[in-house]
């Protein structure tokens, strides 16, 4: 239309065909601007709809890698959990140790209630879980201290005239504190039945690597029989120190145990559980008192309020401790007993509260810092075998500074009235010692931890003398 308004003007060129005449029409530099700014216009809206393109091309991708992953393990109906139950407050379902993981729980409740890493063994309804973590730590220690190298034992802190007492700083690295464990859960005419496996190659006294029986058990329903943590003991309270041995007063003891419970109320809001056992004996004396004699087996009962709140446990223990002479029939026999209260309080932000209060009567063999020693019974000046009194206290709080971040503080006393059966026990024998720890976390992803922990320990003999020490420890874990 242009070109020919231009030739009916006498354009000079209008002689040109129509095309040639439209390739030379002078271009308007405003109508230029307009026609640059048109297709940067179209070029973005291209750009846009590309962008847009490869926003769904990523998102079909990802439907697709997971229609084809393969689907979570078919759980038989006899196994399924009551998710609306009120779930029990656990200090920390991805601790450093799995212990609370793998502990026994009332009717074989799993802490995660769809079996979450468990797989089918194809052509049955058993399901199994094969769990583990290499562990590696690093050491620092102000002294010496003899059978407790690789484990903070404040009762095994060197007091003064004791050989180590003036030693100088001890360095230590060891991996023997890793774990391996393996669960099997299936249904039966009676039950839920579940097989619990877990060793690690810790010893208190050395960097290498000794088998170390953790937990070995089997529970049908309600009913436990096999290796594993006393009844008297509650191993959800137990703060999740680096440190492997943990606070010197915590009740924690791992033998034989056969057990059973029977849930009392529930509601709700939680559930009221009550547990019964009997365990291997395991008298504790002194060398002086005899031979250490067994005519009973340790019965032990707790009562446990659990709930989304927390949880509180009083537990007990009742013991027959003997002694024989070895060169004459002369025996004796002494009733031995312990009380704890123990629980949880879920605070704000992820935070908690964990306490401990125990004591008794010949009940030392169940504590951290007095197991091995001992102090169950000694003779008194009288020379008769007499069960000696027991007292610990044990407070812990844990604080999320963040969703990967988290620190613990514990603090432990612990004392046991020996002063009195000092000729039984000798003057280097327990009376009390004192334990503190805060430590530092760091959990980047669900499968690595690292984290560095100062720790304190406070060690008086029953002569008088005393000693002290500190430890830093940093720990790397890979949980598999």
């Amino acid at each position: 239309m242009a070109a020919g308004r231009g030739a009916g003007r006498g354009c000079p060129w209008a002689w040109l065909p129509l095309g040639v005449g439209l390739a030379f029409v002078p271009v308007n530099p405003a109508e230029a601007q307009d026609q640059s700014a048109e297709v940067d216009k179209l070029k973005a809206t291209v750009e846009q709809m590309q962008r847009q393109l490869d926003e769904q091309s990523h998102k079909i991708d990802a439907l697709e890698r997971a229609q084809a992953a393969p689907p979570p393990p078919a759980v038989p109906s006899s196994l399924a959990v009551d998710l609306d139950r009120p779930q029990t407050f656990i200090v920390d379902k991805n601790a450093v140790r799995p212990g609370q993981r793998l502990a026994p729980r009332y009717d074989n409740a799993p802490l995660q209630p769809t079996l979450s890493g468990f797989w089918r063994i194809p052509g049955t309804e058993m399901l199994f879980r094969l769990g583990g973590d290499a562990t590696g730590v690093f050491l620092v220690t102000s002294k010496l201290m003899p059978g407790a190298t690789t484990w903070f034992i404040t009762s095994a802190i060197p007091v003064s005239g004791q050989p180590y007492y003036d030693s100088a700083t001890q360095f230590t690295g060891t991996a023997n504190q890793s774990d391996i464990n393996f669960e099997f859960r299936s249904p039966t005419p009676v039950g839920q039945i579940r097989v619990v496996y877990r060793n690690d190659f810790a010893q208190p006294g050395s960097a290498a690597f000794t088998f170390h029986i953790k937990d070995f058990y089997v529970q049908a329903a309600n009913l436990l029989v096999g290796y594993t943590e006393t009844v008297f003991a509650d191993i959800d309270a137990q703060p999740d120190t680096l440190d492997y041995e943990g606070p010197n007063s915590v009740v924690s003891l791992r033998h034989f145990v056969t057990s059973y419970s029977v849930g009392l109320v529930r509601a709700g809001d939680g559930d009221l559980v009550a547990r019964f056992s009997l365990e291997n004996p395991e008298a504790q004396i002194p060398v002086s008192a005899g031979t250490p004699r067994n005519i009973a087996p340790d019965g032990a009962i707790a009562l446990r309020l659990e709930g989304r709140p927390g949880h509180v446990q009083l537990a007990t223990i009742l013991r027959a401790i003997g002694s024989q002479s070895s060169t004459s029939a002369q025996r004796a026999t002494v009733f031995g007993w312990g009380l704890s209260l123990t629980g949880n309080v879920n605070l704000p932000r992820g935070d908690f509260l964990s306490f401990q209060l125990a004591g008794g009567q010949g009940a030392a063999a169940y504590f951290n810092d007095t197991g091995g020693l001992g102090l169950d019974a000694a003779l008194s000046s009288a020379g008769q075998l007499t069960a000696l009194p027991i007292l610990g206290v044990m407070a812990a709080f844990t604080h999320q500074w963040a969703k990967q971040w988290s620190s613990t503080a514990s603090y432990g006393y612990l004392t046991v009235d020996s002063a009195p059966y000092e000729a039984s026990i000798g003057s280097a024998g327990f009376q009390r010692s004192q334990y503190a720890s805060l430590n530092l976390v760091y959990r980047p992803f669900r499968y690595l931890l690292v984290g560095a922990e100062a720790l304190w320990g406070y060690n008086h003999a029953v002569g008088g003398a005393s000693g002290q020490a500190w430890r830093g420890q940093m720990n790397l874990q890979f949980t598999f």
